[in-house]
């Protein structure tokens, strides 16, 4: 009997541990190194303290770097959702060979490595790139346009990396509509258009708000993306993090940077969560 009750625990044990010792014993050992001082002449000095946390926030242009990052994180998610919403609606509506074939076109950008993607993006944005030969070429413009080393550059390379994730998250929502509500509402006389704004988008909320922390988290946290399209000119907190711990060696002030980014993106995850919990349509989460 005893036996009985340990096996479920058992089978917990071994992930459990793999999840204590590869994530959450290296995670609680950078924040022990972020309470560090560093010394130049020395290197990392013993003895805590938050200097690393204030000198961050209080200096308004580390602050700047941050609130860059975070928007960055909202305008790739909007993105992602406008963009994402109407195709992944699109799949579910069409024939199943057809639905097979949109999937393939969404899934075909995973297989990709995400630098090769970023890339891509600078020879497309590039000075001599399609984009300013198009316009160049058209008279809509005399000389080409600055679209590299800007957030909108790193936003439309997120977009890219990141929009199969949302796509596929709204999508397994909206696969799990039961179709006889939609014959429901419409032998109720609802129109199309009243069909899809009260029952197909409530009932599809929990998809995009899987989506939409996938792509913020992900979009927050990028390196490769925003320092390629971005480069040193605009920083966002990865990058900073980078620069601190690889660079100059300071790896207490690395530290401290990358644990506001994740305490804030944690943060504003949560309070997303609780908006839409408690918001018109919070039912659809319970």
């Amino acid at each position: 009997m005893n036996v009985r009750r340990l096996a479920p625990w058992l089978l917990v044990a071994a992930p459990l541990a793999v999840f204590v010792a590869l994530f959450l014993a290296p995670l609680v050992n950078l924040f022990a190194l972020s309470l560090f001082r560093f010394d130049r002449s020395v290197g990392v000095v013993g003895g805590l303290t938050v200097e690393n946390y204030t000198k961050f926030l209080g200096d308004p242009f580390y602050l700047g770097i941050l609130w860059r990052t975070l928007r960055i994180g909202v305008l790739a998610t909007l993105a992602s959702l406008l963009l994402g919403y109407p195709l992944a609606y699109h799949m579910q509506r069409c024939r199943p060979r057809a639905r097979a074939y949109l999937a393939l076109l969404v899934l075909a950008p995973l297989l990709v490595s995400v630098v090769v993607r970023s890339f891509g993006w600078l020879v497309i944005l590039g000075p001599n790139g399609l984009v300013n030969s198009l316009l160049v070429s058209s008279g809509i413009v005399r000389d080409p346009l600055r679209l590299l080393y800007t957030e909108g550059a790193i936003v439309v390379g997120l977009t890219h990396v990141f929009l199969s994730f949302m796509v596929l998250s709204i999508a397994a929502a909206l696969a799990r509509i039961d179709p006889a509500l939609l014959r429901a509402a419409q032998n109720l006389g609802a129109t199309e258009r009243q069909t899809f704004f009260r029952v197909v988008l409530p009932l599809s909320l929990p998809g995009v708000a899987a989506g939409s922390l996938i792509v913020f988290t992900l979009s927050s946290s990028a390196f490769i993306t925003p320092a390629l399209l971005g480069g040193p000119r605009v920083k966002v907190m990865s990058y900073l993090s980078y620069q601190q711990t690889l660079l100059l060696s300071d790896w207490p002030y690395g530290a401290a940077i990358a644990f506001v980014l994740l305490g804030l993106v944690a943060g504003a995850v949560l309070v997303y969560l609780r908006v839409l919990e408690s918001g018109r349509y919070g039912v659809v989460f319970r």
